[in-house]
Parts: C-alpha cells; structure tokens; sequence
C-alpha cells in the first residue's frame, strides 16, 4: 500500500495484489492510523486483483471510524470482480464507490 497527500485534505491509499488474509494483515494497521487521522480519505483500488472478507472487514473498520467523526471515505477504479464483491455486501451505504481517482476526490470533497 502506498500513501499520498493530495490538494484539498485528501489522502489516496492505494492498493495492489490481492486482500486476501495476508495482504489484509499487511496493511491493516495503516487502515487503522488512516481512519483515525484522516478525515478525507480515497482508496484507489485500480491494481487490486483479489478482495477477501479479511479485506472487506478492513475497510468497513476504517470508514465507519472515518464517517463518524464526520469524514468521508471513497473508492476509486475497482476491477470488476473486486467491484462484484464491494457491491454485494452493500459497501455503498457507508463509502461512495467510483469509477475514477479524479470522481472519488470530488465525493469525499462534497
């Protein structure tokens, strides 16, 4: 996972590989000082092959940290598989899901 400070208070996280238990345990603890410190927060998911419930459950934990203290959280570029899973456990309700880098930084910026 790399870290990127973006104009107007934004931060990309971006992931690659697979989420699976061990890419979720890899980087669990940055989700977890992300949620916790940031309060405009974009995960660029374009290079992530594989999410599991490890990994779902990861981010779930950072946005609900990140919506009630009053942030935003958003997805940007999914793969469609891994954009099959994010929709059918509703993840939509908590983060808004988009199809770019540039539409995820406008929603966590509304």
């Amino acid at each position: 996972m790399t870290v990127e400070e973006l104009p107007d208070g934004v931060t990309k996280a971006a992931l690659g590989g697979r989420m699976d238990i061990e890419g979720a345990q890899a980087v669990d603890m940055r989700f977890s000082v992300l949620g916790g410190a940031k309060k405009k927060l974009v995960v660029d998911m374009t290079d992530l092959d594989f999410i599991g419930s490890m990994g779902l459950r990861t981010l779930m934990m950072c946005a609900r940290t990140i919506k009630a203290k009053g942030g935003k959280m958003a997805i940007a570029g999914a793969q469609p598989n891994v954009l099959k899973v994010l929709n059918s456990i509703g993840i939509d309700d908590v983060v808004s899901v988009n199809p770019s880098l540039e539409s995820a930084v406008a929603a966590v910026c509304a």
